[in-house]
């Protein structure tokens, strides 16, 4: 296979990574309109754990999923299923550009934190572009003029949450296993939800058609996690990471044709700026390496 291909086929898993992503969380925002956040969770990563199994089966067996950073580990495992519970509140209530643009300025919140956590360098340009993203963000939520709903909170906390992630992420470096990376996230995110769901009370029966969307969104998450290691197999990081905006296409196509979310002027700017800010951030920190 010659590198062109390799680049291709990287490119193709990376177009299906995020394809996937936002897929589910279409019909997260399905499910999440008539059960609890957290009974969503807890069951969809337990079909969730269908793909896993059979990638770490693939790639080295139950051995490969000792972590070597256990604390390490832990923490991004529960930073991911807070970002995972914070985002799927957020489009509970929100359309799903809305949701998706904010969430966007993780990357932005890396850049701005990595001098003090990663020792990192940043220059005149990253910072900004950083600006001009937190810019964009504020002009969708137009802070005292129009009603703050707690939907803007949860997915700026998924943002939060989501680049401190990035940033343990960044530490381990490539030290863990795919497995190890991938079964203590998922193990978080349905052993949490799931205990916090039981010290609630708050379990609603489940039709038998929204538990097949539930393992609906189970598979296409895991399937979406092994695409993305493909893709950043085949494909350098610069080419392969951007396909991850493509979740707005994604997000406006079905807003408008699942909830008939038709995103306004501010949402079009604003979105325009964080995306830029983040593509022209990637670009950056990739070129002076």
């Amino acid at each position: 296979m010659t590198n062109r291909d390799k680049i291709g086929r990287g490119i193709a898993f990376a177009a299906a990574t995020f394809a996937c992503f936002s897929t589910a969380d279409v019909a997260v925002k399905w499910l999440t309109s008539g059960y609890p956040v957290l009974q969503v969770m807890c069951l969809t990563t337990l079909f969730t754990f269908i793909p896993i199994s059979i990638l770490v089966a693939r790639t080295g067996g139950i051995s490969s999923i000792k972590p070597r950073n256990p604390k390490a580990i832990a923490l991004r495992a529960f930073l991911l299923m807070m970002d995972t519970m914070f985002a799927y509140f957020a489009f509970s209530r929100l359309p799903m550009a809305n949701v998706y643009t904010l969430i966007f300025a993780a990357p932005l919140l890396v850049t701005a934190l990595s001098p003090w956590l990663l020792k990192d360098t940043v220059g005149w340009h990253r910072w900004a572009a950083v600006v001009a993203g937190f810019f964009g963000i504020v002009i969708i939520l137009r802070p005292g003029m129009v009603p703050m709903d707690i939907g803007y909170f949860s997915s700026l906390g998924a943002a939060v949450v989501f680049g401190m992630a990035m940033i343990v992420t960044r530490r381990i470096g490539g030290s863990e296993t795919n497995g190890a990376m991938l079964v203590w996230v998922m193990a978080a995110k349905f052993a949490i939800p799931g205990i916090l769901l039981l010290l609630s009370s708050g379990f609603t029966p489940v039709a038998p058609a929204d538990l097949a969307l539930m393992a609906f969104v189970g598979v296409f998450v895991g399937l979406a996690h092994i695409f993305l290691v493909m893709a950043f197999r085949h494909a350098p990081a610069p080419i392969a990471a951007p396909f991850m905006y493509t979740q707005m296409l994604w997000a406006v196509f079905y807003g408008y044709v699942f909830f008939g979310d038709v995103p306004d002027i501010f949402v079009i700017t604003g979105s325009a700026l964080v995306v830029a800010s983040g593509l022209y951030i990637l670009w950056r920190e990739h070129s002076q390496r």
